[in-house]
């Protein structure tokens, strides 16, 4: 069984780091512009969850992989790339015109003391590792591919759902088992709303204190019943977490990289109890239905 640690909700800035590889040439009239970046959705229980990523590589048209690399590895917590944060992979480079599968290539372990891919359970506690399978050890393949029009300039986001990705197989191991969705960033946008502070401590929630367990899981389509993840009913596109604001004194949440179109929002104070591969029992209220435009 899969035993999923909970989300205090985390905050942090898009973090930008440039990379570089071989690039077409700038100069010919069959190239575009490309950036693409890195989210993610959350996962219950973890204070931390940190990947060490290489860079991106790009095959275009079956033509072979072209690795586009940081200047140095780089650690990340991934729980700081939410709502609607991200770290830019490559940021306007120069590449053909065409069609490119995407891979997301993470840092193999250097053996040191600190691992290069690890799960936190509490505040200041310790880093257990997360173990890549040897099939990833060569990258993370997106099932989708993208394009770069002819003079065009391209902009995607890579979401990394942590929520379905790491799983525990003891009390002090994890392993790495990726889900990887790419979305163009012309076709999205985001919704966000605030969360009554009476739902955060109502009968049916885990605990009594506001700032625990609080998540907000959106559905594709409207009037949707909402269900847990890895239930026979309804399945979440995007989870996101509930944020206290002290400017405002609400509690926020953000849902972004949605796709056009409508949606049901859902809050659950019981997200302690989610467990991605079995039917679990969450209480949800309902928050309406909602529509998504692109740019929004």
């Amino acid at each position: 069984m899969q035993m999923t640690p909970y989300l205090t909700p985390v905050y942090a800035l898009s973090v930008a780091a440039l990379l570089s590889g071989c690039q077409s040439d700038s100069g010919s009239d069959s190239s575009g512009s490309l950036s693409v970046g890195l989210t993610d959705a959350p996962i219950d229980e973890a204070q931390h969850v940190y990947v060490s990523i290489k860079g991106l590589s790009l095959n275009h048209e079956g033509e072979g992989w072209v690795d586009y690399d940081l200047d140095n590895v780089k650690r990340v917590d991934l729980l700081s790339l939410q709502s609607g944060n991200t770290l830019d992979l490559v940021e306007n480079i120069t590449v053909q015109s065409g069609n490119y599968k995407v891979r997301l290539n993470l840092a193999a372990d250097d053996g040191d003391a600190t691992p290069e891919h690890a799960i936190v359970l509490a505040q200041g506690g310790a880093e257990y590792p997360i173990t890549i399978p040897s099939g990833y050890q060569t990258g993370l393949k997106l099932t989708s591919d993208i394009s770069v029009l002819e003079n065009g300039s391209a902009s995607y986001t890579i979401d990394f759902d942590v929520r379905k990705s790491i799983v525990q197989t003891s009390s002090t191991s994890y392993k790495l088992k990726p889900v990887l969705h790419i979305v163009d960033n012309a076709d999205v946008g985001s919704l966000s709303g605030t969360i009554d502070a009476t739902l955060l401590t109502a009968a049916t929630c885990s605990d009594s204190d506001p700032d625990t367990y609080n998540a907000v899981y959106v559905f594709k389509g409207s009037d949707v019943t909402p269900d847990d993840l890895g239930s026979s009913g309804a399945q979440a596109v995007s989870t996101t977490p509930v944020e206290y604001d002290s400017a405002t004194g609400q509690y926020q949440y953000k849902s972004a990289f949605l796709q056009e179109g409508d949606y049901t929002v859902a809050f659950t104070c019981s997200a302690d109890v989610e467990d991605t591969e079995t039917d679990d029992e969450l209480n949800f209220v309902t928050l309406g239905n909602r529509t998504v435009t692109a740019g929004s």
